[in-house]
Order: structure tokens, then C-alpha cells, then sequence
């Protein structure tokens, strides 16, 4: 890359790149804003004591914290900070982060992130050793990777010297107020936040990491626009297309094409265990015949035109991180396969119908999965499920809501839903607590001692054995049923370079890789359209 004397030139990008469609920032706090839109923009302001690499390992490089050393039978976790800055010029210290924690202890359930890591619960204390030295006391033994990457990637440190004694009802109140990110510790400063229409940042003269080689960087929402147009009319500089479109795209002139891989995480059909109407959910036999008569690689090929992965563990298969052997090596106990499925659904007493639907005891092998319609990509794979199911004697009917009704009709599981379709979006070691164990977000009541305990353990315990056990488990006990989620196909206009450094699966952006052509630089054109 070319070294630039300053920074210059503009990029107008859509938020939400490599993660989702763009979306309002609705939060400047990163203590509040869990959504990808407000993620994406509080990273660019706050550093986390660690950042997440593209293949989910720490990025050393670019963390706050410079090491992470387990004490006490691995029930303390130390953490020394970088010599590191505030953009006006004062030290990033050890009671930085205790005060975040502070802040974190007052919003308690109302964390962005509670959950995560075992915040807060998991937590005895959090204490000052010395400037730059952080002790983090737990209440039990903990493995050291998974507190590294789920707990410590999701703390920023925030300025005591700027925020004060600010409670939560100010947090709330103030979540987009300018003020609270006008001192930052990562490689942008907010210039301007439209909340109707976009934010702009600046670089920071003082970051302590790589500089940026952006004058300015547009987010912009989108609201009621097209990404693709507003890149062919040159008001963005990148846009997700649809992945249909990835043959014709390497023709488009002006402009190239990236592919980016699918969000960290994994699509689930989830089923409402606690609902009679489907209590032949219950039965493993029935589950395991579910995902056996799904023809992922057709939903591959077909829906997302090779922009995805089969995938059958509830653990993202790219990157290929955290799979186990058996899930490497393809030798887990589900795979495509009709006639197993069958058999599976024999074995469990359930016989096709005169319309060719299987019953048993009256009870018909028929459900209505939930999902959102604003991802016309998910119709299509459901449509793909519903042919499969039907082969084997299941009747699947599709219901399509907005996103929002979507989310809040998996929290009420007493609402009489039967399953619901919804993505899985995952931060660090993907070990389940919070999502399949019991009382997770998964809905529906599922509960199973031994997943529990296998759920703990890869917690609790050193090295990954413990979770590659709980995910050939889950592999067999299906209590979701994992289908695959798409990628994205990226148009980047040529001027703008250094794209498939800047997003990563896990959505933590790295601006300072972003830069423009010295054409660009260097006419009186900065790029893009300045809002």
C-alpha cells in the first residue's frame, strides 16, 4: 500500500457490512448497543481489552490488552493493558476499566452483553494492581481462552476522567449523546451522527495503534434506499448484492468483487418443546430424522449460490475454528439421507397417512416454522426444508413476520409457536451456554442434564475437549436443527482498497486497513458522497 503523508480522501460505506443489512445506529454507548449496526460504530470509537481475529483468536495486535495470565487455579484472570491513550493525550489505565466495570455492575441485566463470558454473575471482583494491571476474581474455576475471548472481548474500557459518576438512567438517556465520544481510545472520532441518516467519523491523531489513511468514513444507514443503486450512482463506495448476481459481477467496470464468508454463528430452526401441539419434537428420533431429510448442499448451491456451508453442529463451520474432529472429518452421527430419516421415523411408531403425511396415535408429523421475511434468501431454504420434510412425511407449513415480531416471538415460548427460524450470531468460543443449555435464549424449554454438563465444562475447564464433546452431543441430540446461513457478495467501487483486511465474520471492523487510489487522493474528488 502506498504510504500516505496524512491521512485523505472519503469512504461512504452501508453499516452493517459482512454482518447484516444496513440498520440505524441506535447507540454510541458500547456498553449498550449489542446490535451489529451499533457494534460495527462504537468499535471504530473503543478499543475491547480484546479483539476477535478472523478465525476467532485473539488479535494481539490489535487488543488493548498486551497479555491475559491465569492465577489461582484459574479462578483469577490478570490482564496487563498496552501503554495505550485517550485521543486527548492521557493514559488508558487499570481504573479505566474498573470503573467501566462499575458502570457495567449498574446497568447489571441491562448490559448490552449480559451473559457473555458469565458477566456478571460469573464475576466476584475486578480490581486495580497497579496502572496498567487488572485483576478479574471469579467465583469458580474457569477456562482461560473462554474467558479471553467471550468476557474480555466484549469490555471496552471508557474514560472515568470524561463519563464521571454516570448511572444508568443517564447512560440510557445519553446513548447518542456526542459528548460521551468526544475522548476515544480507537482509531476514529465521531464527527456526526444523523440518527435518520448516517454517522461520520475522523481519525485519532493519537491512537496508539495503526493509523488510518481515511480523512473520513461514512456510515451510512440506508434507510428506505438501495445499497446497489447508491453504489452504481457513486454515493457508496461498497454494497452487499445479492449473491445471484456473483457471476456478473466480476464484469462490472469500475468495480470489483469480494466474497465474504457468513456471519459467525449458525441459522437454527428452534422448536417450542413446552407446546403439545408438536410434543413429537420431544423425540430425538423425530429431530435427528428432521436434519437427516435436509438437502443442505442443494440450499448451498441453489438459495445461496455456494455463498455458505453445510453445517449440522451448533458451532460455525468458517472458520473452521472450534469443529471438532469428527465434525472435520465428516463423520458426525447426522448427514443428508432420506432413507435414515425414515427409518428414524418408523422406528418411532410414526406411519404415512392417506395423504401421505405420517401420524401416530393421531398425532400428525405437522408444524409451522416462524421466521423473519425481511431475508428473502430464508423463504427460499424453507421452501427447500419444506420439500425435503414432505419426502419423508412431514408437513411443514412457513410463516413470515417482521424481524422484530420475530425476536419477541421467541422469548413468550407460552405463546403457542411450534418452531421459528432464526440466525444464531456468536462471539468468541462457541460453547452453548446461554443458547442450548437449560433456560437458554433457545426457547422453548429444551433441558437436558447431560448437554448442561458438557455446556459447564467447557467453561469450567482448560483446552477444548470439553466443548468438542458438548458439540458432537449436540450433533446427536439435535435440539435444534442447524441449516445453512448465507454469505455475502461484496461490490467495492476500484478506488477504494484494503477491503478484505477491514471486515472480518465477527464483525469487529478494522478501519485503519481502509485506503483510497493516490488518483483519488490526489484530484479534487475525495470519494463518495460527503453528507
Amino acid at each position: 500500500m502506498p504510504a500516505a503523508a496524512a491521512p485523505c480522501g472519503i469512504a461512504v460505506i452501508p453499516n452493517g457490512v459482512g454482518q447484516t443489512d444496513p440498520s440505524p445506529v441506535t447507540s454510541i454507548n458500547p456498553l449498550l448497543g449489542n446490535s451489529a449496526a451499533n457494534l460495527q460504530a462504537t468499535l471504530l470509537m473503543f478499543r475491547p481489552l480484546v479483539w476477535l481475529g478472523a478465525d476467532d483468536t485473539q488479535d494481539k495486535a490489535r487488543s488493548l490488552a498486551a497479555s491475559v495470565t491465569a492465577l489461582d487455579g484459574d479462578t483469577r484472570m490478570r490482564v496487563v493493558l498496552k501503554p495505550w491513550h485517550w485521543s486527548d493525550g492521557t493514559s488508558v489505565t487499570a481504573d479505566d476499566v474498573v470503573f467501566t466495570w462499575e458502570r457495567i455492575g449498574r446497568l447489571g441485566g441491562e448490559f448490552g452483553y449480559a451473559g457473555m463470558g458469565g458477566i456478571p454473575g460469573r464475576f466476584a471482583a475486578v480490581r486495580a494492581v497497579d496502572a496498567r494491571t487488572v485483576d478479574f476474581s471469579l467465583k469458580r474455576k474457569t477456562n482461560p481462552e473462554w474467558f479471553t475471548l467471550n468476557a474480555l472481548s466484549v469490555i471496552a474500557p471508557l474514560p472515568r476522567h470524561v463519563w464521571g459518576d454516570i448511572g444508568a438512567d443517564e447512560m440510557w438517556r445519553r446513548q447518542t449523546d456526542p459528548a460521551l465520544a468526544r475522548v476515544v481510545d480507537g482509531p476514529f472520532r465521531l464527527q456526526t451522527l444523523r440518527l435518520d441518516r448516517y454517522a461520520s467519523f475522523t481519525p485519532n491523531p493519537l491512537y496508539d495503534g495503526a493509523p488510518a489513511h481515511l480523512a473520513r468514513l461514512v456510515l451510512d444507514f440506508q434507510e428506505g434506499a438501495s445499497a446497489l443503486r447508491s453504489l452504481q450512482a457513486g454515493a457508496l463506495d461498497m454494497a452487499q448484492v445479492p449473491t445471484a448476481l456473483w457471476g456478473r459481477l466480476q464484469s462490472s467496470k469500475g468495480f470489483y468483487a469480494l466474497k465474504l464468508p457468513e456471519p459467525f454463528g449458525f441459522l437454527e430452526m428452534a422448536f417450542n418443546f413446552e407446546n403439545d401441539g408438536v410434543r413429537f419434537v420431544r423425540d430425538l428420533r423425530v429431530r435427528r430424522a428432521l436434519t437427516m431429510a435436509t438437502d443442505q448442499a442443494r440450499i448451498v448451491r441453489v438459495v445461496y449460490h455456494g455463498f455458505s456451508h453445510e453445517n449440522r453442529v451448533p458451532v460455525p463451520v468458517e472458520p473452521p475454528t472450534w469443529l471438532s474432529p469428527a465434525a472435520r472429518a465428516g463423520t458426525l452421527p447426522v448427514r443428508y439421507d432420506p432413507d435414515g430419516a425414515r427409518a428414524e421415523l418408523a422406528a418411532a411408531g410414526y406411519v404415512p397417512g392417506p395423504d401421505g403425511v405420517r401420524v401416530k396415535d393421531g398425532v400428525r408429523l405437522e408444524f409451522t416454522v416462524t421466521a423473519s421475511g425481511e431475508t428473502p434468501e430464508r423463504a427460499l431454504e424453507l421452501q427447500s426444508l419444506q420439500q425435503d420434510l414432505r419426502a419423508v412425511g412431514v408437513a411443514l407449513h412457513i410463516r413470515l413476520v417482521s424481524f422484530n415480531q420475530l425476536n419477541a416471538t421467541l422469548g413468550d415460548a407460552g405463546s403457542g409457536w411450534e418452531a421459528i427460524c432464526i440466525a444464531n450470531t456468536l462471539l468468541g468460543m462457541p460453547d452453548g451456554s446461554g443458547n442450548l443449555d437449560t433456560g437458554g435464549s433457545v426457547g422453548g424449554g429444551y433441558s437436558d442434564a447431560e448437554m448442561d454438563r458438557l455446556i459447564a465444562a467447557s467453561v469450567d475447564e482448560p483446552g477444548h475437549e470439553a466443548l468438542f464433546a458438548y458439540e458432537d452431543y449436540a450433533a446427536q441430540q439435535q435440539p435444534v436443527n442447524i441449516l445453512p446461513e448465507g454469505g455475502f457478495a461484496l461490490l467495492v467501487a476500484d478506488r477504494l482498497q484494503g477491503v478484505e483486511k477491514f471486515v472480518n465474520p465477527q464483525g469487529f471492523w478494522a478501519p485503519e486497513e481502509l485506503w483510497v487510489r493516490d488518483d483519488a487522493c490526489g484530484g479534487a474528488k475525495g470519494g463518495g458522497t460527503v453528507h
